[in-house]
């Protein structure tokens, strides 16, 4: 039934609330491993977009870089395709969730 509450929303152009609300639905039913991944992606993605305009700024920022091990996102990323290689439905969303921003 989400798929076609989906399917019906793009059909109309529904702003891209409908869509998030499938891609999260979506994450919700992947494993641990997953969710968390793709959670701290979208906000490496964040973070890692933001400008730093001043001293501060720039040290919250590295701050939260750090924090979320940002700069291995594609190791994890790779290790978790390899682990879930079987599984085509965790692998498209993987892919699919690449350049979400925040959470």
């Amino acid at each position: 039934m989400l798929t076609w509450l989906f399917a019906l929303a793009l059909a109309q152009d529904i702003p891209g609330e409908v869509e998030a609300q499938f891609i999260r639905a979506r994450v919700a039913a992947q494993p641990a491993a997953v969710r968390e991944f793709i959670e701290r992606r979208a906000m490496c993605n964040h973070f890692m977009g933001e400008e730093g305009y001043d001293r501060q700024r720039r040290r919250d920022l590295a701050r939260a870089i750090r924090e979320l091990r940002c700069l291995s996102i594609d190791r994890d990323e790779a290790a978790l395709l390899r682990s879930f290689a079987a599984r085509a439905d965790t692998v498209a969303l993987l892919i699919e969730t690449r350049d979400i921003l925040g959470w």
